[in-house]
């Protein structure tokens, strides 16, 4: 599949949330200016093959291009360029992600057949009605941080939620306890799943194949994009429903130290 779609529909959702936008010799540095520490939205882009470039470099870049921010991040859109450059990242201690941006075209196979299970309801619900069980999944992260800083970041998510236009879909069972939520968005004739969690007791049952399938349909977009960690579970569930990998990229973070 043609990765360039994928690498455009990154850049736009940049110019949504951003504020900065500055060149440099591999690519472009964003910044969200009100949203220091929401990472994704103050990165460091390397849109070329990193020619010329080792770990060492792009950090030096890095430390330049994000001077003042807490955190570094660094994103290469060149596949083999991220492979090149991974190993000197983990050397470092910086986490890195290898990301399978995955594109579905039209609808999942066979929706319509998937009914979520008896006693499970699923309706739509503001974005910010999903804190518990974002603070739940935000929670098993590698770059959660303390308790204050992962209520803060919540708090950015919903911010950046009313910029994007994201919506959510909540399902949960006949008591009233949640089990489960996505959140997606739309922009021009693409919409993208920006997040799908299911508590753990959930997990195998079809909920989360079910929440997916209810947001493509209610996007309604021509194509709909998912992220997955390229080595995880989820995109196996994607694979089944009918997503396919357009584009590896290459994340690279270190996170503010204490």
């Amino acid at each position: 599949m043609d990765a360039a779609p994928a690498i455009a529909l990154r850049h736009a959702i940049h110019g949504l949330v951003c504020d900065e936008d500055r060149p440099w010799a591999h690519g472009h540095a964003v910044r969200a200016t009100d949203l220091p520490s929401y990472y994704t939205y103050n990165s460091v882009r390397v849109e070329d093959g990193a020619q010329g470039l080792d770990t060492a470099g792009l950090v030096a870049a890095a430390d330049a291009l994000q001077a003042g921010l807490a955190h570094r991040q660094v994103e290469v859109e060149d596949p083999a360029a991220g492979e090149r450059l991974r190993q000197g990242f983990d050397e470092l201690g910086w986490v890195a992600e290898r990301l399978a941006w995955m594109a579905l075209d039209g609808a999942p196979p066979g929706a319509g057949g998937d009914a979520v299970s008896a006693g499970v309801e699923l309706g739509e619900v503001p974005f910010a009605r999903t804190r518990p069980l974002r603070e739940a999944w935000f929670g098993t992260s590698t770059l959660a941080g303390s308790p204050a800083a992962r209520s803060h970041f919540l708090g950015v998510e919903e911010r950046v939620a009313s910029r994007r236009g994201t919506r959510a879909l909540a399902a949960w069972d006949a008591s009233g306890d949640p089990l489960g939520f996505v959140a997606f968005s739309v922009l021009g004739d693409a919409a993208e799943v920006e997040q799908v969690y299911v508590v753990p007791r959930r997990r195998g049952r079809g909920t989360g194949a079910a929440l997916v399938r209810a947001a493509v349909a209610a996007a309604g977009a021509r194509a709909t994009w998912i992220v997955a960690d390229d080595e995880g579970d989820a995109k196996r569930l994607y694979e089944r429903l009918g997503f396919a990998t357009a584009w590896i990229q290459h994340v690279f973070t270190r996170a503010p130290s204490g």
